[in-house]
């Protein structure tokens, strides 16, 4: 299994957890490769040169996927960080939610890029 798959497990987790937590009710959501590319590109992480949103989504998964495999980030800190962003907006509203976990994925890279 590649680290991008691993990471593509491990970001739904952290997010389907923290809306649950939100929402006070269990959800699972696939988060969208665009979303996370958007997130990249908002964040102060350098993206990868000359890459598609597939690619920058996938990147992401391996920065937060490696974060974690390393210890440099808990699960529990990743839930926590996205939670804090995500409350501010109507999860159960489409394009709000698209919005939140932008926010949310933005603000758990430039945390991991900040612990080096």
């Amino acid at each position: 299994m590649s680290l991008e798959k691993f990471g593509d497990s491990f970001i739904n987790f952290i997010y389907s957890l923290a809306k649950s937590q939100v929402l006070g009710e269990y959800d699972g959501i696939k988060v969208p490769n665009s979303c996370l590319a958007e997130a990249l590109t908002l964040s102060e992480v350098e993206s990868p040169r000359r890459s598609d949103k597939h690619k920058k989504g996938d990147f992401v998964e391996k920065i937060v996927a490696k974060s974690w495999i390393d210890r440099k980030i808990t699960e529990e800190e990743c839930v926590e960080i996205i939670k804090s962003a995500i409350m501010k907006y109507d999860l159960k509203e489409r394009n709000e939610e698209r919005r939140a976990i932008i926010e949310g994925f933005k603000d758990l890279l430039n945390e991991i890029k900040k612990r080096g």
